[in-house]
């Protein structure tokens, strides 16, 4: 989404990206001075937002052509990984095997909690299991989790109705039953939004409908750059397609590991560039792919690695990807549409994914704004602090520090958003949810 650094003036400081308190704690500027070299002078990769198979297919033969590749992955890694999150497009045939229905009785339990909360007196973000009571469905909420940090890595929950609650009762519902996952919320923008809105802006103006053409085609794997469980409320479906497609890292790996090893030193090379978008570091630099405390953990975003023209393209005078980091990121794609996986939505669905182990990519999709089938989803960085979130490697510590963590950093609200923000004056939509920060 926007970096939300629009509007400054030339001569005005950019934003801090990392609070002082961030810095002295994770020693950043002695690195980051290391980093902030900026590499002029360089040719980087041809490539963009937007997959190009052909131009991927071309620059792999060339790599593949020239040799001298690594034939064995890093030290240490292993070839093969194994688990329930090694899995395929065929490995799942029924939904039930990761959907989760409410009953009747849960619903009454979910209704009982809603009026437990508010008579606390509690604002509507204060939700947590314990203000939340869930007895007994509490328990089975308790083994997705199970299940999104040591299972197959995603689940749904489905049989909410929106159009049966109140907004604020609908956000404190899905809030609660969220938090029997992992009770802590992150801010995903400088602005502090803790719940972005996935939709079309669908005005008629020419800005608008310039950003609402990027919703008429598929969209590449990555993952949300900073979160452990990424939660997706569905509160509305559209016309035509629109489904979030699934596919397992450790699937990806394990086919590179297998074909192209190479790849994964490139992949777990400490030198990606990702851009801050008008923040200070102008961009800093980390691995994809981390193979840590025996999990396999990736993390991009393509947008902060490469742009999106026409809609934020990438900061000037800052590195772009080399020849192998063009190649390997598109790899993951690829590898990826193989295996995928597009579960089927349904209004009021609650998604669940493991944002450490699973990649992610949305259909294209239409909406019917004059039969009310818009595309709404409520996008949540969740974060269990509470034993179930792996054990991080060092720079993704200060990614989810600065999310979740930072109450220093003043330049950054806390926006509890129930609808999407809009102009006062002429009602537009101002901001929505493309990429992640």
């Amino acid at each position: 989404m926007a970096s939300n650094t629009d509007n400054k003036a030339p001569s005005e400081a950019p934003v801090p990206y990392y609070s002082q308190g961030l810095r002295a704690r994770f020693h950043i500027d002695g690195v980051r001075t290391e980093q902030a070299k900026l590499e002029t002078g360089g040719k980087f990769a041809d490539i963009g937002y937007e997959v190009e198979e052909e131009k991927y297919r071309a620059r792999a033969a060339a790599r593949v052509k020239a040799g001298n590749l690594p034939t064995a992955v890093p030290a240490g890694w292993p070839t093969e990984l194994q688990g329930p999150l090694v899995w395929s497009s065929d490995s799942f045939p029924d939904e039930k095997d990761y959907v989760y229905h409410l009953t009747p009785e849960d619903k009454t339990e979910l209704l009982d909690a809603l009026e437990y909360f508010k008579d606390q007196g509690l604002d509507g973000h204060k939700v947590t299991k314990a203000t939340f009571p869930l007895p007994k469905l509490g328990k089975a909420l308790s083994a997705i989790r199970d299940e999104i940090y040591g299972g197959k890595g995603f689940s749904v929950v489905r049989g909410l109705n929106p159009d049966d609650y109140e907004l604020p009762d609908l956000t404190i519902i899905y809030l609660g039953i969220s938090s029997y996952i992992a009770q802590v919320r992150g801010k995903q923008d400088q602005r502090g939004s803790m719940l972005i809105h996935v939709i079309k802006k669908g005005d008629p103006s020419p800005d608008s409908t310039a950003f609402d053409e990027q919703y008429s085609e598929d969209k590449p794997f990555h993952t949300d750059t900073v979160t452990d469980t990424l939660c997706l409320f569905t509160q509305s479906l559209a016309a035509s397609g629109g489904r979030s497609v699934l596919a397992s890292a450790y699937t990806v790996y394990n086919e590179l590991a297998a074909t192209r090893p190479d790849l994964i030193h490139t992949l777990a090379a400490p030198d990606w560039p990702f851009d801050t978008y008008g923040r200070d570091p102008a961009f800093y630099k980390r691995a994809l792919m981390y193979h840590h405390d025996d999990k396999l953990i990736t993390s991009f975003s393509r947008r902060l690695l490469v742009g999106h023209l026409p809609f934020e393209p990438r900061s000037a005078g800052i590195p772009g990807l080399t020849e192998a980091q063009a190649e390997a990121l598109d790899a993951v794609h690829f590898i990826a549409r193989k295996h995928e996986i597009k579960p089927r939505m349904e209004k009021g669905d609650l998604r669940f994914i493991n944002n450490m182990a699973l990649l992610h990519r949305r259909e294209a999709f239409e909406n019917d704004n004059a039969a009310g089938a818009a595309r709404h989803l409520v996008r949540i960085w969740l974060h269990n602090d509470e034993g179930y979130c792996w054990n991080l490697p060092a720079p993704l510590r200060l990614a989810w520090a600065r999310v979740f963590e930072d109450e220093e950093d003043k330049s950054r609200g806390e926006h509890w958003d129930l609808e999407p923000v809009r102009n006062p004056h002429t009602g537009k939509i101002l901001s929505v949810g493309g990429s992640c920060d």
